[in-house]
């Protein structure tokens, strides 16, 4: 049972409210935790704009979401799982690299060129980028890319763990 509420509980300004409903709505891959972010508007404003950035760092969409199912693989979050897999599907992740990485085999098996994401995500969240990974990333998207990337990976992270504390992977 979720620790806190998902409705909202605090009286929100216009341009908050706006914010709140982006963020909440269906489709936006993380409404249950915003829902509970925003026990804390400030907070969940500051985060909502963080999730923006996501959206707007240049990488390809399917990318973003395939960093994000790795994430939610490894910190074991089912709710942020089921809320980005179908995303997922949409932003056109194949199904091989879903079944891969809800196996935890990926980026075994994968094409490299979706498996690349895989493992870049996996030594993000491991603590163990190597060299060689973050040059390979590098090559297809570069620095600016690859900064993305990490950033991407840290903050799906952040909000798997934020879930767990929150209560919401088992809801």
């Amino acid at each position: 049972m979720p620790r806190l509420p998902l409705t909202l509980q605090s009286k929100l300004s216009s341009e908050m409210h706006l914010k709140y409903e982006k963020v909440t709505e269906s489709g936006s891959g993380l409404p249950a935790t915003f829902q509970a972010l925003f026990a804390n508007p400030q907070l969940a404003s500051g985060l909502a704009d963080l999730n923006e950035l996501v959206g707007q760092i240049g990488l390809e969409p399917w990318v973003t979401l395939t960093v994000a199912l790795t994430m939610a693989h490894e910190r074991d979050n089912s709710g942020l799982w089921d809320s980005l897999a179908p995303l997922a599907r949409q932003a056109g992740v194949s199904e091989a690299v879903i079944d891969g990485i809800a196996a935890g085999t990926g980026p075994r098996g994968l094409l490299p060129k979706e498996g690349i994401w895989v493992h870049f995500a996996l030594e993000v969240v491991r603590d163990q980028m190597r060299d060689s990974t973050w040059q390979a990333v590098t090559h297809l998207v570069g620095d600016e890319g690859a900064v993305g990337l990490a950033f991407t990976a840290c903050y799906y992270d952040m909000m798997a763990r934020l879930n767990r504390t929150f209560a919401l992977d088992t809801a």
